[in-house]
């Protein structure tokens, strides 16, 4: 039997490979089926899309819900089961299942749910939702299913990769910061070593121009002992590497055993130079505490790259220019930054303060569109 993945690739950026998804192809093909990934948009022809016993709707955002609404027409009668799932589908289940018809949409991580359902027949219907695993050495991320120029990722590790590959070490995360949509917030699953290693040593076996791995957990030294066993592994394979961390997760053993397994880049969401706005973010880090961590990360000769984000509800001119400032006393120690501009997204609690709060229509708002100015209006203040 075949299950046909329905992935959007959003063109005007470059994206990470989808792992979640892959993760889910890896079940599908694990309990026998013929799995395809199908990368579309709302111009794809009826013809490219293949018949098949399921069809899967990967919904990676509400940016891109739009595309999957445009293209049933087309698939409505390509397959038996239409299931759901990825973030939007897992912050929106009801919408899913009503106007994209769809037979299920499972919740959150679900490796553990759509096995069990695969198991019972694909009989299940309805919404599925999460049960966490205690650990997650799922099979591999099915990356074959991609071609490699989807795989492979240029200007990562520090801005310098030519072929990077994407990985994660654990998932979740326990923090509370307000504009955050993640879903599996609350807790974070490590998978194994053996389980990391053995992954590292496949892909470059598979991808022989792999030239560094980019780590995707949202906070890698959540637990110090792992993230210094992790990193090991890669000094074992004399791979270069970054990965995502917090300010107040790192001190100097840790940041000392990075910078000698090969570690490029440490990202770290600072998102504001400004005190009153990391509070009112739930951040939970204080500008001190960040002005220290560049500094040690400095003093090991790490590269930094800082997530600022602008424009969050109560942001003025007063705070904008504290971040200014900010930036220009600790230039010297850091090397790159990403600039966002604060969009509600779906999923994350701001967004459902503001939604509360008044009646704009949401519909207007993107992560990569968004033409709405916060900061400094009546609205905010």
């Amino acid at each position: 039997m075949k299950v046909v993945f329905l992935y959007h690739y959003y063109e005007r950026r470059v994206e990470f490979p989808p792992l979640g998804m892959l993760y889910i192809c890896a079940i599908f093909e694990k309990m026998g089926f013929e799995v395809e990934v199908l990368y579309f948009n709302k111009d794809t022809p009826s013809e490219c899309f293949p018949e098949a016993y399921i069809y899967a709707y990967s919904i990676s955002a509400t940016a891109i819900y739009s595309e999957f609404k445009e293209i049933l027409p087309k698939v409505k009668n390509k397959a038996e089961i239409f299931i759901a799932g990825n973030t939007h589908a897992s912050i929106f289940p009801e919408y899913v299942i009503n106007e994209l018809g769809v037979d299920v949409v499972f919740c959150g991580e679900s490796e553990i749910q759509v096995r069990e359902w695969i198991e019972q027949g694909c009989k299940g219907r309805g919404i599925i939702s999460t049960r966490r695993a205690l650990n997650i050495d799922f099979p591999y991320p099915a990356r074959h299913l991609l071609p490699k120029e989807k795989i492979y990722m240029q200007n990562r590790i520090g801005g310098k990769s030519k072929a990077s590959i994407s990985m994660i070490s654990s998932r979740g995360c326990v923090y509370g910061c307000k504009f955050c949509a993640i879903q599996n917030r609350g807790k974070v699953v490590f998978r194994s070593i053996d389980n990391f290693r053995n992954e590292v040593g496949e892909i470059l076996r598979e991808y022989s121009e792999c030239d560094g791995i980019t780590l995707l957990d949202e906070t890698f030294t959540m637990n110090e002992q792992f993230a210094i066993n992790i990193a090991e592994i890669f000094r074992e394979f004399n791979l270069k590497w970054e990965c995502n961390t917090r300010v107040d997760k790192l001190n100097r053993k840790i940041i000392s055993t990075l910078s000698k397994s090969n570690c490029m880049e440490v990202r770290l969401g600072i998102e504001s130079g400004a005190q009153e706005i990391l509070n009112a973010m739930g951040k939970g880090i204080t500008i001190q505490r960040i002005e220290q961590t560049l500094k040690m990360l400095s003093d090991f000769c790490l590269g930094v790259k800082m997530y600022i984000m602008h424009g969050y509800p109560g942001e003025n001119m007063a705070s904008t220019m504290e971040t200014v400032k900010f930036l220009e006393r600790n230039q010297a120690l850091f090397d790159r930054i990403s600039l966002y501009q604060f969009t509600p997204l779906p999923g994350s609690p701001i967004y459902q303060e503001l939604a509360a709060a008044n009646s704009y229509n949401w519909d207007d708002f993107t992560i990569y569109n968004n033409e709405r100015q916060w900061w400094g209006s009546n609205f905010l203040k």
